[in-house]
């Protein structure tokens, strides 16, 4: 009798596992595509200027030297802002810099990226901040900002000989 109850009770728990899946569906999560922004190299080295200030939308990293915070405009440039009263900040310039994403800065020199290129800019007179030296090809190309999917036709192989990608568009 004992024997049958153990076989009873084997062929149940048997039966019970088959209930339910060994593995649950996996739910796909959508992989963001992107397309390149480009520009071309003769247009992105014109492109840089000192501007009026303007208003932040995709800010990136903050640099603080004293008087001036330096924040990034991820992809466009630079805002310089007044901070000697930091009850009341007052923005200065915009210092447009096509695909930009990082900025140091050493002495009155402020470095910046450019796409590939590494810009040394004079920063002694912030209003009249002037560019005083450009490396091509520098750094790599710019990153997505999360990883994802490139169709073909924005492929590198596939863009412009003189194109330069100077941001990213989710599509």
């Amino acid at each position: 009798m004992r024997r049958y109850y153990s076989l009873l009770l084997g062929g149940v728990l048997l039966t019970s596992l088959t209930a339910c899946p060994l593995i649950s569906p996996i739910e796909r999560i959508p992989i963001p595509v992107y397309k390149p922004l480009l520009m071309a190299r003769p247009q992105l080295e014109q492109a840089v200027a000192v501007l009026p200030p303007r208003d932040m939308h995709n800010t990136g990293k903050i640099f603080l030297r004293d008087p001036y915070i330096l924040i990034n405009e991820r992809y466009q440039g630079v805002h310089i802002i007044n901070n000697q009263d930091p009850s009341h900040p007052r923005p200065v310039a915009f210092l447009r810099i096509p695909g930009n994403v990082d900025v140091a800065m050493k002495g009155n020199l402020l470095y910046a990226d450019s796409g590939p290129d590494l810009l040394t800019f004079d920063l002694s007179n912030v209003q009249e901040a002037r560019l005083l030296h450009r490396v091509r090809e520098a750094v790599p190309e710019l990153p997505m900002p999360e990883t994802g999917d490139v169709p073909t036709e924005y492929q590198p192989q596939n863009r412009p000989a003189d194109a330069v990608v100077v941001g990213w568009q989710k599509l």
